[in-house]
């Protein structure tokens, strides 16, 4: 028990130290999209989700939870963000024998379409443009021994807006380390480390007449060059403490579970921050979770709930949801599915 909370204060600790000295980086990294959670369990619980993620979201947590996933796997997770933003993220993984995990991941963020305006049209030329991002990944992840996971995610990244669009190539790992004392489980994660993206499209290629002056004078072919900017690389490290249930947790209970979760983060573009979450189940039926962020200006407190179904020995049957509040973006809603067979 002491060295549980010893580590669970060690990583708040993480979170607090460095505050007052340094420097917003916001707004320095292209793809934020990929920063925002999926899976409502997850969100609940505050995004505490290192030492704990064990469902198909896992393939964006952390690749390594992947491994306890024992049968065919699907997954979807749809967020409706502000501003009539809609966030949707799709999973798949298949286990090839006990030791190793393969899974698909797809992620689609869109916004409609938006009335170009200019300064001779403040109010709308009638002409209308899109804006959206993808992100597509394979992950494989392999039980290198009985109580150490190794995974890994390839992926493609692409935004575009208008006629212009970016793409990247990018890497996630993951690992899981089952400590087999009291059900504490120590998870780290390593997302986004990958090329930069910059703009490109035919909007950029536009006519020059370095002389308008004269009648015969030729335009000269130009290029408006953009910036190359980096992907939010995140690297988390978290614990998971199965506080009380069946099988390897500190206290033994065959209807109730309690679960305990502590991240923290270190992202490339803002300060680093932690998260807290907790979750009851009682008999794998009904799951009422909460969680905290830490050192967050848009968001601290998110709650949730989720409901598991198993009619079968080989069908299981979930829905989850949570909320958060963004404070004067207001709430968000997050519901995912889950279907294991």
């Amino acid at each position: 028990m002491k060295n549980a909370a010893l580590v669970l204060v060690c990583i708040l600790c993480f979170s607090a130290g460095a505050g007052g000295q340094e420097s917003s980086k916001a707004g320095t990294t292209a793809a934020q999209f990929l920063k925002i959670g999926v899976g409502a369990r997850a969100m609940a619980m505050g995004e505490a989700t290192a030492g704990v993620v064990k469902d198909p979201s896992a393939l964006y947590w952390n690749p390594a939870g992947l491994i306890e996933l024992p049968r065919l796997s699907l997954f979807a997770s749809h967020t409706r963000w502000f501003a009539d933003i809609n966030h949707s993220y799709f999973g798949f993984v298949v286990p090839l024998g006990d030791n190793n995990r393969l899974g698909v991941s797809g992620t689609v963020l869109s916004m409609g379409k938006m009335e170009i305006t200019t300064e001779q049209n403040p109010m709308g030329t009638g002409d209308f443009f899109e804006a959206s991002d993808i992100a597509v990944g394979v992950t494989y992840t392999v039980r290198m021994v009985e109580f150490f996971t190794f995974g890994t995610t390839v992926k493609y990244i692409s935004q575009s807006i208008s006629n212009e669009t970016a793409t990247a190539v990018a890497l996630d790992f993951g690992t899981r380390l089952n400590t087999s004392f009291n059900g504490i489980v120590i998870g780290m994660g390593y997302a986004n480390f990958g090329t930069t993206m910059k703009l490109d499209g035919r909007d950029l290629r536009k006519t020059y007449d370095p002389n308008p002056d004269n009648a015969t004078n030729v335009g000269v072919a130009s290029f408006l060059g953009t910036e190359s900017w980096e992907l939010p690389v995140n690297f988390r490290v978290g614990i998971g403490w199965n506080l009380m249930g069946s099988g390897n947790s500190a206290f033994q209970d065959d209807q109730h579970s309690v679960t305990l979760a502590v991240d923290a983060n270190h992202p490339n573009d803002g300060p680093e921050h932690a998260s807290v979450g907790v979750e009851y189940k009682w008999q794998d039926l009904i799951a009422l979770r909460a969680g905290y962020r830490f050192k967050d200006d848009i968001r601290s407190l998110t709650y949730g709930l989720g409901l598991h179904w198993q009619p079968t020995e080989q069908f299981t049957f979930g829905v989850d949801y949570a909320s958060a509040t963004l404070n004067r973006l207001g709430p968000i809603h997050i519901l995912s599915l889950t279907l294991e067979f």
